[in-house]
């Protein structure tokens, strides 16, 4: 497996074009990784706390 380079951006704002761009692929290949295969996507549920390990869903205390 080879490893990746990370991009950086000299003078970058949340509000650049090259930042939301570089948001937009690491989101796509985060959502991409995390839905490939249920268990992995359970796991991704329960580490933003959406879900229990038992699989319930957690208590909305907003």
């Amino acid at each position: 497996m080879t490893a990746k380079k990370s991009k950086t951006i000299a003078n970058w704002g949340f509000n650049s074009p090259e930042c939301l761009e570089l948001f937009r692929k690491a989101a796509k290949e985060f959502t991409t990784q995390a839905t490939k295969f249920q268990a992995s996507a359970r796991q991704v549920l329960i580490n933003e706390g959406i879900i229990t390990k038992s699989g319930k869903l957690t208590k909305n205390d907003r």
